[in-house]
């Protein structure tokens, strides 16, 4: 006779035993924040070569896929076997970074070395300028007086113990070197990472897919694969839009500040594309720097460059953008920047970049899930409802789609050719 089981009972000692377990847990870590911070931050520095390897192959997974499908012939057609195939694009593959990274080192990094010491060898001439400049505000008076003479003190200072600050934070500097000599290190094995992961691509999946298969049930296993399927289209679609833009914003503005006869085309090109990637924040981290490199150089300079860069983001952020990333990625302005910012704070730099796909993935999820159980209760799932009456028809005259130019034309013909037949 199997003993009597209250199911009740059994589920409450379950919950609160993993609740017992969790605050176990937490204890340990708060009493042991540091050690556990170092355990991570030594678990995924023995990783970077895996994840460097990881993002070079979903980076040039689509190149891959291009040669693959596009380039060589599949057996049927008489062409090639598939692993020679797939052998041979990823060796093109691979071969167009390297080419690329050669021609953009060849080209962009001898200017750069020329630019900055350029700046280096004119900058106590851009003192002097910055203080003949001081000295004629000064006249003035005032709170800008004030502020530009703390500059030029504080710009002095810095050159008078330049020599001090060198020696201060010489220990600093080879530290920083040794973390970028690894670094390269670990993007060199993450080459060879690369290589195997494009290779063998459907295999890690399929043995990914496994490995849930077993740990999980059918329903939180099609939740599991629709979710990383989600996040794989997000950020595919976002990373390869987002270089392609920078690529080109960074060319036309290296373009734009050569044909104004402006110094220092290929630096102030190479970091409005680098910053350009981050979204709304990106335009201003690349300009400021830039237009003050200009400004101490020639102020009117810095006048145009500003002039020029918010048509350049302007023609971005209608014209060009829109037509590579295609659809956005579904978040408000108010939302990007709340990912940017809180993205940042833990991840720093990177943290900017991934912010936003990360983002749209965790909205796009839980817009479904709020969705869903709108829909079991009937209730309405359009946010226009929830609105009072004034509000719903100010976003109903501003959510309307606007035609296209294509679509206005036509609408302009068929109205044309009525009048027209009226007439006659």
């Amino acid at each position: 006779m199997k003993p009597y089981q209250n199911r009740k009972y059994l589920t409450f000692a379950v919950y609160a035993g993993i609740v017992l377990c969790l605050g176990v847990a937490l204890v340990f870590l708060f009493l042991n924040f540091d050690a556990v911070g170092r355990f991570f931050t030594k678990f995924f520095d023995v990783c970077m070569p895996l994840i460097y390897g990881a993002f070079i192959a979903y980076i040039l997974n689509p190149l891959m896929k291009f040669f693959e499908e596009k380039v060589f012939r599949s057996k049927k057609d008489g062409g090639l076997s598939r692993t020679a195939r797939r052998a041979l694009s990823v060796g093109m593959s691979m071969l167009s970074l390297f080419l690329f990274l050669a021609l953009f080192i060849s080209m962009i990094v001898p200017q750069l070395v020329i630019s900055i010491q350029d700046i280096a060898l004119k900058f106590p001439d851009y003192l002097d300028e910055l203080q003949k400049l001081a000295n004629s505000i000064a006249q003035t008076g005032g709170f800008v007086a004030e502020a530009v003479e703390s500059l030029l003190a504080s710009l002095n200072s810095f050159m008078d113990r330049s020599y001090e600050l060198l020696q201060e934070y010489l220990p600093l500097i080879t530290t920083y070197l040794q973390s970028f000599a690894t670094a390269v290190f670990d993007i060199i094995l993450g080459l060879v990472f690369a290589v195997y992961f494009l290779c063998a691509k459907e295999h890690i999946s399929a043995q990914a897919k496994k490995l849930a298969n077993a740990l999980f049930s059918a329903k939180y296993y099609e939740k599991i694969l629709y979710i990383v399927t989600l996040t794989d289209k997000t950020f595919g679609k976002y990373f390869v839009g987002a270089i392609l833009d920078s690529l080109l914003v960074g060319f036309i503005c290296f373009l734009l500040v050569q044909l104004f006869g402006m110094p220092y085309a290929p630096l102030i090109g190479v970091v409005i594309g680098i910053t350009n990637i981050i979204p709304i924040f990106g335009p201003f981290i690349g300009a400021i720097p830039s237009a003050i490199i200009l400004f101490v150089h020639n102020p009117a300079y810095a006048f145009y460059f500003a002039i020029m860069i918010l048509v350049v983001q302007q023609i971005d952020g209608n014209i060009i953008a829109p037509r590579i990333h295609g659809a956005s990625t579904g978040l408000a302005p108010v939302w990007i920047i709340t990912a940017i910012t809180v993205m940042s704070g833990f991840f720093g730099i990177v943290g900017m970049f991934i912010g936003v796909p990360c983002f749209s993935v965790l909205y796009t999820l839980i817009k479904q899930y709020v969705e869903g159980k709108l829909e079991k209760k009937s209730f309405s799932t359009d946010t226009l409802a929830y609105m009072n009456k004034d509000a719903r028809k100010y976003y109903q005259t501003n959510d309307t789609p606007k035609k296209s130019v294509k679509e206005e034309f036509r609408t302009f013909i068929a109205k044309f050719s009525k009048k027209k037949n009226k007439k006659s």
